[in-house]
């Protein structure tokens, strides 16, 4: 079983989900295409379809770098755990860590969630 955090719908936020078979068949499946992992503190990594603003989805979340607007991710997200060489199931402390540095903020008139990195 490994736990994972999944953003699908940005006004629902992210929605915790055990799954039983997990791996990069998986990731590319939640996130409608090729994954790219980008490394958020606390050993979590945020999975993402780089091509998913090309295809016009909607934004989902901005990554913020020290306060500014950094990143805006379009499509579904992905969150899971590393052990700094294979993707693992989150832990209750890297939960709690989204939970507790989940923002929102403004972009281009919208209201979006916000994480540091």
């Amino acid at each position: 079983m490994m736990t994972i955090l999944y953003l699908q719908d940005k006004n629902n936020g992210f929605e915790k989900r055990d799954m039983d078979n997990f791996n990069i068949d998986a990731i590319t499946g939640l996130v409608e295409g090729p994954p790219e992992a980008i490394y958020l503190p606390e050993n979590i990594v945020l999975w993402k379809n780089p091509r998913a603003a090309l295809l016009n989805q909607e934004k989902k979340l901005v990554l913020q770098h020290e306060g500014e607007l950094n990143d805006t991710i379009h499509g579904n997200i992905v969150i899971t755990g590393t052990d700094g060489t294979k993707t693992i199931a989150l832990n209750d402390d890297q939960i709690n860590w989204v939970n507790q540095n989940l923002t929102e903020t403004e972009s281009d008139g919208e209201t979006l969630h916000a994480l540091p990195y």
